[in-house]
């Protein structure tokens, strides 16, 4: 697909920012309405006309806390907070406090802080984050006029589609990471033992020409080396796109369907779901799979085989960076464009922050800033990396001591620092990627989940129990689709289904306009 061609289709979602952007054209059930708290959070200089930023010698100082998921606090995270201090007490008179989640733990311990009014300011979010959930229940500011104030920089900077294209009611409760838009779906394999037992990873073509690797693994290798990380996230590989949070059902053909559907009463849902149950019962799993859902200690020391993962240009080499060994990726799934694809990652700040506009202002920087965004992905020049060119980095005997695995995650990301592994082309490599990409027939929509909200309030609690459990394998799908199935009927599935269904209808209406 011609580059211009996704260009065009990009301007077409996010030109009618108050009709498409919202799910709904003209209808009056657009995206979740934000609760007055989120509409009302940010103060009254961030709702004046813009203005120039005040200089640091103007701002009493703060701190700020940055949130996000996936990871423990690293060895030398003090070091790198203060290093970051530095930096910013002359830009902003702030400081920083980073606080890494585990996944397992993320969604619950951010509602429960967001609902016990504990103050923090930065948060990563996603649309797979339950984005236009945590809006509609306000968990978030309005950033609107706080980008216009103290993000001016940012906004010359960024791709303007990003930040129109993840509009809601015409608000921005977000900042999109600048990166891919596309993803494809496959596996990591860790190359020592591709190399140990001279695997062809070539032959890899579905999930399941993996397995005569894993039993290799299990066969030679100590019980300490875990062949297949087991994970909710293998879902990724069946070949439809979520319309709305991934823990409630309802999806579209990746294929160019718009028919919404249940995708756990599929058949390649149910295959799936067989292989992972046959997998757990060979013993290619980690100890208690639907429990021990960090794999960060594993691919620290190297004990981790293989896992699935969302894939891009060189992202084995970039999560092979700081490790004593490399991953290398297999593509399952071709690159794709879904219509959350601008939300993949992104910054909000939260609506209990006391210090939004500084918050607001170490965004920017994040933007902006390739010395500020650099030491919080990477850690301090000299200690964890060392430059051999411009935009070159190399290994320092303390790499392993800040490797928090954020560099896409915040900010600008084609500001950050390559690895000297990494193609110096990489960033042009992701303009390639995104060109040929498949593209969403609904790009640029945004599921409101308002008018079921007590629905899916009753059918997100059903996830874990069930698709948890038969991602990883413990329980026989046989027996869990069916039970899962009837629960989410009673739970009002059906009325959801047809809810999306009439919001994917008037959105694609609008397009045809």
């Amino acid at each position: 697909m011609k580059h211009k061609k996704l260009y065009a289709t990009l301007m077409a979602v996010a030109l009618p920012a108050g009709m498409a952007l919202t799910g709904c054209g003209n209808d009056d059930s657009s995206v979740g309405s934000p609760s007055p708290a989120a509409s009302s959070a940010a103060s009254p200089a961030a709702s004046a006309a813009a203005t120039k930023a005040p200089s640091a010698a103007d701002l009493k100082p703060v701190e700020l806390s940055i949130y996000y998921p996936g990871g423990t606090e690293q060895k030398d995270q003090t070091l790198v907070e203060a290093e970051l201090n530095k930096l910013l007490k002359d830009k902003i008179n702030a400081t920083v406090k980073i606080f890494p989640v585990d996944w397992g733990s993320w969604t619950q311990k951010m509602n429960l802080m967001v609902a016990g009014n504990e103050p923090f300011d930065l948060v990563y979010t996603a649309g797979s984050d339950n984005y236009s959930g945590k809006v509609a229940a306000g968990s978030f500011m309005d950033l609107t006029s706080l980008i216009d104030q103290y993000g001016q920089e940012l906004k010359k900077n960024i791709d303007p589609l990003l930040l129109e294209g993840t509009k809601i009611n015409g608000k921005n409760y977000s900042v999109p990471v600048q990166k891919e838009i596309a993803a494809s779906q496959g596996l990591f394999i860790n190359k020592s033992f591709v190399d140990k037992y001279g695997f062809d990873i070539s032959k890899i073509k579905t999930l399941k020409d993996l397995e005569p690797m894993l039993q290799t693994i299990k066969e030679k290798e100590p019980a300490t080396v875990v062949p297949f990380w087991a994970t909710t996230n293998v879902t990724a590989l069946l070949p439809y796109e979520v319309v709305g949070a991934k823990q409630i059902p309802g999806v579209i053909d990746r294929n160019g369907g718009t028919k919404v559907i249940n995708q756990w009463e599929t058949p390649e849902a149910k295959e799936l779901f067989q292989l992972m149950h046959s997998w757990n019962t060979k013993g290619y799993f980690q100890k208690d799979p639907t429990t021990q859902t960090d794999s960060t200690a594993y691919k620290k020391a190297g004990t981790l085989f293989s896992t699935h993962s969302s894939l891009k240009p060189g992202a084995d080499k970039e999560s092979s960076a700081g490790l004593n060994y490399e991953w290398v990726q297999v593509e399952l799934l071709s690159p794709y464009v879904a219509a959350n694809g601008l939300t993949g990652a992104m910054t909000s700040i939260s609506r209990t922050s006391k210090n939004p506009e500084r918050a607001m202002m170490l965004i920017n920087l994040l933007h902006t800033d390739k010395q500020v965004l650099n030491t919080l992905v990477w850690g301090i020049e000299g200690t964890h990396y060392t430059k051999t060119g411009d935009n070159i980095i190399k290994k320092t005997d303390a790499s392993n001591s800040y490797n928090p695995g954020i560099n896409w995650k915040f900010g600008n990301q084609f500001l950050n620092y390559l690895w000297e592994n990494e193609d110096p082309k990489k960033w042009d490599n992701f303009k390639t990627f995104n060109k040929n990409a498949q593209i969403s027939k609904i790009l640029g929509f945004t599921y409101d989940a308002e008018p079921v909200k007590n629905e899916e309030s009753a059918i997100v609690n059903l996830y874990k129990p069930y698709v948890d459990a038969m991602s990883a394998g413990v329980l026989d799908p046989e027996k869990g689709i069916s039970e899962y199935s009837d629960k989410l009927k009673k739970a009002g599935l059906d009325k959801v289904l047809a809810e999306k269904q009439k919001q994917v209808d008037a959105f694609i209406k609008t397009q045809t306009k």
